[in-house]
């Protein structure tokens, strides 16, 4: 599964990458990465095709400790979307690195 490290997200989003947050949307609207999007790895089944009409965007995943974001991925995958990465650690490790930034 290909990863991205926190410190080159941003850099991502800004070259076009889409960055989903898979936490339930209670979680997202208590706090989520900016630019970040909402499609919970329970409904990504469901919401991709609307979500992401290019399976060859990239679409970056993320989650909180780095569990639900590659299950995401890998549901992705079996989508056929072929451009999808995990952010390695999830929110968790974002925050760690750039804690006191």
């Amino acid at each position: 599964m290909k990863q991205v490290e926190p410190a080159h997200v941003h850099e991502r989003v800004e070259a076009g990458a889409v960055l989903v947050d898979v936490r339930e949307p209670d979680y997202y609207d208590r706090f989520h990465l900016p630019g970040a999007i909402n499609v919970s790895v329970n409904a990504i089944n469901r919401r991709a095709p609307e979500v992401f009409a290019d399976s060859g965007q990239e679409i970056i995943c993320y989650c909180n400790g780095g569990t639900r974001g590659p299950r995401a991925v890998q549901a992705l995958l079996d989508m056929g979307y072929t451009n999808v990465f995990v952010l390695d650690g999830g929110l968790r490790r974002y925050m760690e690195m750039f804690e006191g930034r």
